[in-house]
């Protein structure tokens, strides 16, 4: 799976958690402290004129994450970060990321390793999810994979990107994932 990925492959993983684990991630994210930030992370004059959004790194369920990304990719994972993402399409609406897709844009490990990067949505929508783009300058995706709970979307860290937005809803809550594929330390 990692050497699909690492060529620009997309995997689907549907039921990724339990239930039980997913039901209380979900609750999880209602109750985090989420600080107001914006996408890409570059300078802009204020956060509307990027992707305006909320974080909070999400640590729970760390090792759970770990042991199925690894038996997924069956590879190792020296390092992994969770983020948890808040949206508020009010503010999508006022922002210059306003439209079906996002900015268009790819998750680069800084150390140049082998990064996964991962998606799971909470909410189930059909023009919800993820748009992948063979190129940044492309308006619309060649791969669309839709929103739906539970599922993990897994691609390489360098994979053009954008999320794909459902204006019928009033937020959207997500897990981003980024795996740093390699031995552990120790």
């Amino acid at each position: 799976m990692f050497d699909y990925l690492m060529s620009g492959g997309i995997c689907v993983k549907p039921n990724f958690f339990s239930g039980n684990d997913f039901t209380q991630m979900k609750q999880d994210l209602e109750e985090l402290k989420y600080n107001q930030t914006y996408q890409p992370d570059t300078y802009y004059g204020n956060r509307l004129q990027a992707f305006p959004c909320y974080e909070s790194n999400y640590d729970q369920f760390k090792d759970t994450i770990i042991n199925r990304l690894e038996g997924v990719l069956k590879s190792d994972i020296s390092s992994l970060n969770v983020i948890a993402r808040k949206t508020l399409m009010s503010e999508v609406k006022q922002s210059k990321s306003y439209g079906k897709y996002g900015f268009v844009h790819r998750d680069i490990d800084d150390n140049n390793e082998p990064l996964i990067a991962g998606m799971m949505y909470f909410d189930q929508s059909f023009d919800g999810g993820t748009g992948f783009f063979e190129n940044h300058w492309d308006k619309t995706p060649d791969i669309y994979v839709s929103a739906y709970p539970n599922r993990l979307i897994l691609y390489h860290g360098h994979r053009w990107h954008a999320p794909a937005f459902d204006y019928t809803f009033e937020e959207r809550k997500t897990l981003s994932f980024f795996a740093t594929i390699g031995k552990k330390d120790g």
